[in-house]
């Protein structure tokens, strides 16, 4: 017997392919205000991606990523990245908002937090990354809502290394760890994790 298919969180939701990376398949139409839009969007996405789509709550708000580099006693955690978004990105870190993102967002680091809010995503991440066993380096995407609820998104276990352009390098020398430093020490963390 199969098992009844779980109801979608409360609208408005987000569809997002659930085997893509850098956004791709995210965009303002993504989201759902109610079941009508939410068969449509569906639909057209099946039929453009070919995979499962995953239906998430969508959390309006601000936008961060927290970085992290190590393992066991030895994490680094960089201080929250805020992707701050211009009218033009609609409040969605899309595919087509990273492609050229100079045009749609700002990043700050550290965001405008008090100093509970930075540690509040600080530890949080720290504490998604050990549960999930992550090693040597992630990033983890939160939304802090209007009402001041942290909300965590997403894991990215191995997340985009292109200099200049993924988050990771971005936030990395946003807290003074240039380019090669950053490859170097991922690296070494792999290495002392295999002795």
């Amino acid at each position: 017997m199969l098992a009844p298919t779980p109801a979608p969180p409360p609208f408005p939701v987000i569809v997002k392919p659930n085997a893509e990376g850098s956004s791709k398949g995210i965009s303002a139409l993504s989201v759902a205000a109610g079941p009508d839009e939410l068969e449509q969007i569906l639909a057209e996405k099946i039929e453009a991606y070919k995979q499962d789509m995953l239906i998430e709550q969508f959390i309006p708000g601000r936008e961060f990523t927290v970085g992290i580099l190590g393992n066991g006693a030895d994490l680094r955690v960089f201080p929250p990245m805020e992707i701050v978004f211009n009218e033009k990105a609609q409040g969605i870190y899309s595919f087509a908002t990273k492609q050229d993102f100079q045009q749609y967002v700002r990043y700050v680091c550290p965001p405008d937090l008090a100093a509970s809010g930075i540690k509040e995503l600080e530890d949080t991440a720290a504490a998604v990354y050990h549960i999930l066993g992550c090693r040597d380096f992630a990033r983890m995407d939160f939304r802090l809502s209007p009402e001041g609820q942290l909300y965590f998104i997403e894991l990215n276990p191995l997340p985009g290394l292109a200099p200049g352009y993924s988050d990771f390098p971005i936030l990395a020398a946003m807290c003074g760890m240039d380019y090669s430093t950053l490859i170097r020490e991922i690296l070494n963390c792999a290495l002392r994790r295999y002795g």
